[in-house]
């Protein structure tokens, strides 16, 4: 007979036992571009929008900004949690797990031109995210020509559950 043993993990932000294994959804987005119009001190564009279906959450694994701009980048990750069915189009994102507040979870910047990159694992996410978010870069940026980027991924859906 042959026995199979997998690791269960308790995830702290479902409250549920999972299992350590991938059968995560894999999700990601990058964007890359240079600003035509300036954008003012107090003013920023989203750049990137990722809806979690309800009842999950998104784990965030890899995030990198960068930027070519010599007086560099504030970019922000802001989560909104839909407050009734139907305010996310596609997919839908309510109701939210409930344990991510929603506001701003992020302000990564960059001081000058250049790139930062930060890693995380299943255990320590960079960030654990639900609703809607948004991926945003913030004033103020003049029409230079300069170029930014930002690329992430990470994964959603729990794993299989232990019966």
């Amino acid at each position: 007979m042959v026995e199979i043993h997998r690791r269960v993990l308790k995830d702290l932000g479902l409250k549920t036992d999972v299992y350590e294994a991938l059968p995560y959804e894999v999700v990601g987005g990058a964007w890359s571009g240079s600003f035509e119009n300036a954008v003012g001190p107090d003013e920023y564009v989203t750049v990137l929008n990722h809806v979690v279906p309800a009842g999950v959450q998104l784990k965030l694994l890899f995030l990198r900004i960068w930027t070519q701009d010599s007086n560099g980048a504030i970019f922000s990750i802001v989560q909104t949690n839909p407050t009734a069915p139907g305010q996310t189009g596609a997919v839908e994102a309510y109701p939210p797990v409930g344990a991510v507040p929603e506001g701003v979870r992020d302000y990564p910047m960059l001081e000058t031109a250049g790139a930062e990159v930060l890693h995380g694992n299943l255990e320590q996410p960079i960030h654990v995210l639900e609703g809607s978010i948004d991926f945003r870069i913030h004033g103020p940026i003049t029409p230079s020509g300069a170029r930014y980027g930002i690329s992430w991924w990470g994964v959603q859906s729990v794993s299989e559950r232990p019966e």
